[in-house]
């Protein structure tokens, strides 16, 4: 008697599984859903062991402040853009805490995480300022 159950429990959850699959794969890549620079500064919001948002955009060749509003109390954060010239970090602090990380990237995708929660990550897409004057 159990089998039938089983095999009724199955489609219900490849579909569900599939819905959840497509919602987060969309939602990564949808430029909409980036936070972006505004005037110089980005926040990137730690809570419950994972970044609010995994994707970061700013205009390239400006100095940028990352934000690190670190909300996980009693749990160290920080924020590592291991791919960038020199990988400009935070140090691994305890939060709350908010921390500045300051930066000067060319364009181009920068990839970041956090270094003791390799879940953790995320990309900084720092836009050409000239080709949207241009545009």
């Amino acid at each position: 008697m159990r089998a039938p159950a089983v095999l009724l429990a199955v489609p219900f959850l490849l579909f569900a599984a599939a819905c959840g699959d497509d919602d987060e794969s969309s939602s990564s890549s949808d430029p909409a859903d980036c936070t972006a620079a505004v005037d110089g500064e980005v926040t990137i919001v730690a809570d419950d062991l994972d970044w609010e948002v995994d994707c970061l955009t700013a205009p390239a060749g400006e100095p940028l402040t990352v934000i690190v509003d670190n909300q996980d109390e009693g749990v160290n954060h920080n924020i590592h853009f291991t791919d960038a010239p020199e990988k400009p970090k935070t140090e691994l602090e305890a939060g709350p805490v908010v921390q500045e990380l300051e930066v000067d990237l060319e364009a181009g995708e920068y990839r970041f995480v956090c270094d003791i929660h390799p879940n953790m990550v995320g990309t900084l897409t720092m836009t050409d300022a000239t080709s949207d004057a241009n545009g």
